[in-house]
């Protein structure tokens, strides 16, 4: 925190918040003794969220380093910023070119990341991915510790791949939808309340899916059946290529 730009008084306060917690046993209901935790606030405190943030902000300030410094380059885009990786909750994707002198790198990271945190990398959970036309696989994976990983592959829900998403890959979006509107009780939804439904929960997810990747047709067309079938409630109707937004949008406003 200190080398982040924050004042000293509130470093220590901070310090305070993790070294002086204390807890007590319920024993019969009742609550008895007060000691205190060896390594400090616990999961589920309600500091202990900000207080991760502020750790992997530190493995940020390495990758960004190692990037600078162009010992990890990361994957060629066509669009900014440049990305080296992404953290959601205790989840790391890391992308970069697969370089020896970059998977010794990240390799490194990880290490020095785990000595001055507690927090360690689980390489038995962890999976390392290549394009088909990265040469000497084997050895770059045992560079950076972990198993080599076959792609497809997801990541928060969506498939990841080098190539451009297939139908086959994209089934549990339309898995999502089905299994959503099934327990749905559409006979006690009013029209706009199924339209209602649609919009903010599949469509929800469907834009989510739209942020990282490129849709099959096909597979949009099996989301609008499904949902159109909900709205209608198994009666007539005819989306022809437009969308169950625009659907909505449509009969809602006549």
């Amino acid at each position: 925190m200190l080398a982040m730009g924050f004042d000293e008084r509130w470093v220590e306060r901070v310090r305070e918040c993790i070294c002086s917690p204390t807890f007590s046993v319920l024993i019969q209901g009742t609550p008895h003794g007060y000691f205190r935790s060896n390594r400090g606030l616990r999961q589920g405190d309600p500091l202990s969220p900000y207080l991760f943030t502020l750790v992997m902000e530190y493995f940020t300030c390495l990758m960004d380093m190692a990037v600078h410094s162009k010992r990890i380059v990361p994957l060629f885009r066509l669009v900014s910023p440049v990305v080296s990786h992404l953290i959601y909750a205790d989840d790391l994707l890391v992308l970069l070119q697969p370089t020896m002198r970059g998977m010794r790198a990240l390799s490194d990271i990880m290490e020095e990341f785990g000595r001055l945190s507690g927090l360690q990398l689980n390489r038995e959970k962890s999976r390392v991915y290549f394009s088909s036309r990265c040469t000497q696989q084997e050895e770059r994976a045992f560079a950076l510790g972990v198993d080599r990983g076959e792609l497809p592959v997801k990541y928060l829900g969506v498939p990841l791949t080098v190539n451009y998403a297939r139908e086959q890959d994209c089934h549990s979006l339309v898995d999502f939808a089905q299994r959503r509107v099934e327990g749905w009780q559409a006979a006690g939804l009013s029209f706009g309340g199924r339209i209602e439904l649609v919009r903010s929960v599949i469509a929800g997810i469907t834009m989510f899916w739209f942020q990282s990747i490129q849709i099959p047709t096909a597979t949009i067309r099996k989301v609008e059946a499904i949902c159109a079938d909900f709205i209608w409630r198994g009666g007539m109707h005819a989306i022809s290529g437009t969308s169950y937004a625009a659907l909505g949008r449509k009969v809602e406003w006549g």
